[in-house]
């Protein structure tokens, strides 16, 4: 206990000490790995990143952190442990996960040499000094990674335990572990049983009821699609994008990129090429790629390439639930950043976005927990089907979310490129393994819990399923989730509007009802026309006066609708340029009736198997380039 009390002070001594040359201090590695101009070149931009020179070579692929890290120990006269047998370490002085990642030191459970170091953030000389004035016999190097997976290793089962029940058991009426409370059941089978009854009784009084209940419910939805679709309009092109951010690299923070791959080996070329163009010092850059166990053809394709140093493995047990939020949160411990990212494995991120975030942050307000890039589609050309995707996306994350920022309604976060701050994110325990929409969800937990989220006019390129089969399995999944959202966020009304407020109450109605009842609703309107139209009663005026604001009530929420979801798809697309999308705006209904068919399979999942992760294969574009290229 004192040798490691002993050791922290001398870290935290060394750290305030004057720097000698750098030059001097890495000329060990001159001639084995490295040259003199590389050298040369790696203080410099040292110097203007705000870190040591080892850090820079190592995250830019100069030197690998196994051969700097042996060398080092070489340099300083004491062993190096290139692969730590995780049964035979454990955490200095019995600290825990947090603690053990920071100092980056373990202790040997029966060995003659006591310690286990990875200098990450020390000089050489610093390291030198440490040794020196310490027991240079007790300590062994080795390098970060090989430290970290030691670490992960030895908390493995309290980081799953955290990943699955960490919400249920802090938060547990916001997890979706328990879907519906006994109330909604209840309120469930007796409304069914009601309208059943009425149906069989009078089926036409009752359809005609039901038919304008769900007339008024849709004004509001309707409402908002006018508002979306009027503020783009009046919304100059510059309105929304921030300025890339003016602080100096030295200033910038370090920022965790999460990646969570399934069965995807055939996607990391492109990712990993794409992180690295991202413009942010590679040495401030932390990124997790997150793969499961059960997945060992990623895992061996990934173990294969040649990372950059920057870019780490993280390897999730086999553990149920198998979903992407029990991954991303079984693998925040290890992350380092003060802001953390989610990307997917077929993104395609601008190369500025973490600057316009990191701005976005740093001109927002401390409640200012999130900030959702826009998401858009680089195979659109492909078919139909993808260019109706495109047309969605257009219309929902370069209208409809910004106006829910700027009404300040809670926001259902897109499933990629929502970037966090950290201290908030672990505040809210992250995402709720349970919910296959965990980014939906996790944007209203924001807005009870009184954080704000904002979007930034960057844009995430991803493919759109070119297949049906593709398709319908992934919208599914998004509309069972939404429904689990609504029901977990409305166990108790009363709470949620008291947290949301009346206005952020009406726009989660609006916004996750509305989306699935719509998709439900959609189909038997066409329904209903059809027998209308059949019977030639279609346009027929109501037969008494008490019946005349309903029929026009309903006649104006159908067209105002149509139109407002039409002109949202057509604004958003002619405002990126994607005029050859023009052409398919008409046909945005039949992609509705293709939605509602996922919705009723949504239902039928959500009964049989509600935790089940249907995963979207990606890679399946025909003639697809790294890089989006504009649909004009």
């Amino acid at each position: 206990m004192g040798d490691t009390a002993a050791l922290r002070r001398r870290l935290a001594q060394l750290s305030a000490r004057p720097k000698p040359p750098p030059d001097l201090e890495y000329r060990f590695l001159v001639g084995r790995f490295i040259d003199s101009p590389t050298l040369a070149r790696a203080i410099a931009i040292a110097a203007r990143w705000g870190v040591h020179p080892h850090e820079v070579m190592i995250a830019n692929g100069w030197i690998d952190a196994e051969d700097y890290y042996r060398a080092l120990a070489q340099a300083c006269g004491t062993p190096f442990e290139a692969r730590l047998i995780p049964q035979e370490v454990v955490p200095a002085a019995g600290a825990g996960p947090r603690a053990s990642l920071a100092r980056g030191l373990l202790k040997y459970r029966m060995r003659e040499r006591s310690f286990v170091l990875a200098p990450e953030r020390l000089r050489p000389n610093a390291l030198r000094e440490m040794l020196a004035r310490l027991k240079p016999h007790a300590f062994s190097l080795s390098s970060p990674q090989s430290v970290r997976k030691a670490i992960q290793h030895h908390f493995a089962k309290a980081f799953m335990r955290g990943a699955v029940e960490g919400l249920a058991t802090r938060y547990p009426e916001r997890s979706a572990r328990e879907p519906t409370a006994l109330w909604q059941r209840l309120a469930l089978a007796l409304g069914l049983a009601c309208l059943l009854a009425s149906l069989l009784v009078a089926p036409a009084a009752t359809i005609m009821w039901l038919t304008l209940s769900l007339v008024v419910l849709f004004v509001p939805v309707t409402g908002f699609r006018v508002v979306a679709a009027y503020r783009l309009l009046r919304r100059t092109p510059q309105a929304n994008e921030a300025i890339p951010s003016p602080v100096p690299d030295y200033a910038l923070p370090i920022y965790t990129i999460l990646v969570p791959l399934y069965r995807e080996a055939h996607m990391l070329p492109g990712l990993v090429h794409c992180l690295a163009r991202l413009d942010w010092p590679a040495a401030k850059l932390d990124i997790k790629l997150i793969l499961e166990a059960a997945d060992p053809g990623t895992v061996a394709a990934a173990r294969a390439m040649r990372l950059p140093g920057n870019c780490e493995i993280v390897l999730v047990p086999d553990h149920q639930p198998r979903t992407k939020p029990k991954a991303l949160n079984y693998a925040l411990p290890l992350a380092r950043g003060e802001y953390v990212v989610i990307f997917d494995a077929e993104d395609r991120p601008e190369r500025d976005q973490l600057r316009r975030a990191y701005e976005a942050f740093r001109r927002g307000s401390p409640d200012l927990a999130c900030v959702q890039a826009a998401l858009n589609i680089y195979n659109a050309r492909e078919n139909w089907l993808t260019r109706q995707f495109t047309l969605e996306y257009c219309a929902l994350f370069d209208a409809l979310l910004p106006a829910l920022e700027k009404l300040r309604l809670p926001i259902p976060l897109g499933g990629t490129s929502n970037h966090f701050r950290m201290a908030a994110l672990k505040w809210l325990m992250a995402w709720d393994p349970f919910n296959v929409t965990e980014d939906a969800d996790l944007g209203i937990r924001l807005a009870r819990s009184g954080y704000s989220c904002a979007t930034i006019a960057s844009t995430t390129y991803e493919e759109a399923p070119p297949r049906l089969s593709s398709w319908l399995r992934q919208r599914t999944r998004w509309l069972k989730g939404y429904m689990q959202t609504w029901l977990v966020h409305m166990r108790s009304p009363r709470k949620l509007w008291r947290e949301l407020g009346p206005r952020g109450f009406l726009g989660f109605q609006t916004i996750v009802g509305g989306t699935i009842l719509s998709a439900l609703v959609h189909p038997w309107f066409y329904v209903l026309a059809g027998i209308e139209l059949a019977q030639g009663t279609l346009f027929a005026q109501p037969g008494s006066l008490l019946g005349w604001p309903f029929w026009l009530l309903a006649w104006f929420d159908l067209v105002t609708g149509y139109l407002a979801a039409m002109a949202l798809g057509y604004l958003s697309a002619e405002r990126r340029g994607y005029r050859r999308l023009i052409k398919d705006v008409p046909l945005m209904p039949l992609y509705w009736l293709l939605v509602s068919a996922a919705a009723y399979r949504a239902i039928f999942q959500f009964v049989t198997a509600r935790f089940y992760w249907e995963k979207t294969e990606h890679g399946l574009a025909s003639g697809r380039s790294p890089l989006p290229q504009p649909l004009t």
